[in-house]
């Protein structure tokens, strides 16, 4: 039974995980929008923030998301990615908003 312990502590990963940095830049952006003035941006910015998020944690859980504001250069190609991202992965934005003007499920 020891060597059964010790054989799965040596086969496990000698560092946590880390999360692909474009999630991270993703989140952090989808973030951002998730502050906007207008409602219809916050709303699908607070969904994509918490798909990323999602991404995130699967990769690393427990992973805390930190670095600096995003920079007015990184922003255009970060935005490309992330869509490119969000399509890859059957992410329809158009679809969430066109759900959010449908009648709202009493609980």
């Amino acid at each position: 039974m020891n060597a059964l312990l010790l054989a799965f502590l040596l086969s496990a990963p000698a560092r946590p995980a880390t999360p692909d940095q474009t999630d991270i830049g993703c989140y952090r952006l989808m973030a951002e929008l998730a502050r906007a003035p207008d409602p219809e941006v916050r709303t699908l910015g607070l969904t994509a923030a918490q798909y990323f998020l999602g991404r995130i944690d699967a990769a690393a859980p427990g992973y805390e998301v930190r670095g600096a504001p995003i920079s007015d250069a990184e922003r255009p190609d970060l935005v490309r990615r992330c869509g490119e991202r969000l399509h890859a992965n059957g992410f329809d934005l158009r679809a969430l908003r066109a759900a959010g003007d449908g009648p709202r499920p009493t609980v």
